[in-house]
C-alpha cells in the first residue's frame, strides 16, 4: 500500500511540473513585453557563411538565412525572413523548432542587423524547479515541504531585503548578520523536529558561523583583500561606487557559510536527540562523545562539499591562470583565488567550531532538563 501510496504521489508531482511549465510558458509569452528582443521560434536555418569584412584584424562574423516566427510582441504569429548574424566561436547554433531571443542593431543607413541573443529557457528552468520540489515533497511528505518553506524563506530575505537595502548603501555587514540569524532560525524551526532541541541546533550554529566568519575577517585584513578581485566585483564598484567592497567580501563569507554550518548543526542535534529518545538515562558524557564523532564523521563529507562548492564556481578562472604558466606561488597570490580561499578556509572553520558548540550546548541543556 506504502509503495502505491508513493507511486501517486510521484505521478501528481510530475503532472504538477508539466502544469507548471506550460502555465509559466504561456504566461512569460504573453507577457514578454521587452522593446530590445523577441521571443521566436527557429522554422528554418541555411548554412552559415562568413561575412566580408574591410578590417583584417576584426573579429570574424557568420551570417545565415533564417526563417522565424515571432512569438511575443505585437507581430506575434508572424513570419520574419532575415540574415541573422554571430560571432564565430560564440556557441549558439540555432536549432528548427527551438525557441530564442531576437535582436537587433539599426544603423545609420537604415540597415538593420539581427542576432540570435540566446536560448529561451525560462519555462524550461521554473519546470525543471518544480520538478525537484515536487519530488522532494513527493518523497520526504510534510518534512520536505517544511524544508522547502526554510528555503524559500532563506531566498526571499536575501533576494528581498539583504539585496536591495545594500544597494540603498546599508552595511552589507551588518545586513548578512541579521540575514543569517534569520534564515538559521527558520530553518531551524522548519527542520528541527524537538521543538526543545532548536534552541541547541540555532545556537551551535550562529556560534560556528560566527567562528568561520571573524576568521575569515581576520584574513581579509591580514591579506589586504579589497573585494574587488573578479570583474562582476569590479563592475559593481564602478557601477555603485559608494559601496564598501570589502564588507561585501566579508558579507559573502558569512552567507557562504550559513548553509553548510547549519547542516551540520542540524545533523549533531538530531542524532543526539535520537540517542536521548532511545535511552533517556544515557551518561550525559557518553551522550556528549556521541554528539563529537558524529560530528567528526558529517565533517569530513562536508568540507569536502564546501571545498569543491568553491573550486567548482572558480574553476574557469583557475583554468585560466594555469593556461598562462603561472606558478603556484602566483596562483597563492593572485586576490581573487585569495578571496575564494578566504571563503572556504572561513567555511571549514565555521564547521569545525560549530560541532563542539552544538554538542557542549546540546548536553547543557539535556542536563538543565533532567535536572528540572
Amino acid at each position: 500500500m506504502r509503495t502505491k501510496h508513493l507511486f501517486m504521489r510521484i505521478i501528481i508531482a510530475l503532472i504538477i511540473s508539466q502544469a507548471f511549465y506550460y502555465a509559466v510558458d504561456t504566461l512569460t509569452v504573453k507577457n514578454w513585453n521587452s522593446s530590445e528582443s523577441l521571443i521566436v521560434r527557429v522554422i528554418e536555418a541555411g548554412p552559415e557563411s562568413v561575412m566580408p569584412s574591410e578590417d583584417e584584424d576584426s573579429y570574424e562574423m557568420l551570417e545565415r538565412d533564417t526563417v522565424l516566427q515571432v512569438l511575443s510582441g505585437n507581430d506575434a504569429e508572424t513570419q520574419l525572413n532575415v540574415k541573422t548574424v554571430r560571432l564565430s566561436g560564440s556557441g549558439l547554433d540555432v536549432s528548427p523548432g527551438r525557441r530564442y531571443l531576437l535582436v537587433w542593431d539599426a544603423f545609420s543607413d537604415g540597415r538593420i542587423q539581427y542576432s540570435i541573443a540566446d536560448a529561451f529557457r525560462v519555462p524550461s528552468v521554473a519546470g525543471i524547479v518544480m520538478l525537484v520540489a515536487t519530488m522532494l515533497m513527493a518523497l520526504t511528505g510534510w518534512r520536505g515541504f517544511l524544508a522547502l518553506l526554510g528555503l524559500g524563506a532563506s531566498i526571499c530575505v536575501l533576494v528581498f531585503t539583504m539585496i536591495p537595502l545594500t544597494v540603498m548603501g546599508w552595511d552589507a555587514v551588518w545586513l548578512a548578520v541579521a540575514s543569517v540569524f534569520i534564515i538559521a532560525t527558520v530553518t531551524v524551526l522548519c527542520v528541527v523536529r524537538h521543538s526543545r532541541y532548536r534552541i541547541v541546533a540555532l545556537t551551535g550554529s550562529l556560534g560556528g558561523v560566527l567562528s568561520g566568519f571573524l576568521c575569515g575577517a581576520v584574513m581579509v585584513y591580514m591579506w589586504e583583500l579589497s573585494g574587488l578581485a573578479g570583474e562582476g566585483s569590479a563592475l559593481l564598484a564602478s557601477t555603485l561606487p559608494f559601496l564598501n567592497m570589502r564588507g561585501i567580501l566579508l558579507a559573502s563569507v558569512l552567507i557562504g557559510s550559513i548553509g553548510a554550518v547549519l547542516d551540520v548543526g542540524v545533523s549533531v542535534t538530531a542524532s543526539m536527540s535520537e540517542f536521548v529518545d532511545y535511552d533517556e538515562d544515557i551518561p550525559l558524557d557518553r551522550l556528549l562523545l556521541a554528539g563529537l564523532n558524529v560530528g567528526t564523521e558529517v565533517l569530513g563529507s562536508m568540507i569536502n562539499t564546501l571545498i569543491l562548492a568553491y573550486m567548482g564556481s572558480s574553476l574557469p578562472m583557475a583554468i585560466l591562470i594555469c593556461s598562462a604558466g603561472v606558478e603556484l606561488y602566483g596562483v597563492l597570490n593572485d586576490p581573487y583565488i585569495a578571496q575564494e580561499i578566504v571563503q572556504s578556509l572561513a567555511g571549514t572553520l565555521g564547521l569545525l567550531f560549530t560541532i563542539p558548540a552544538t554538542a557542549f550546548t546540546f548536553v547543557m541543556a539535556e542536563s538543565f532538563r533532567r535536572r528540572n
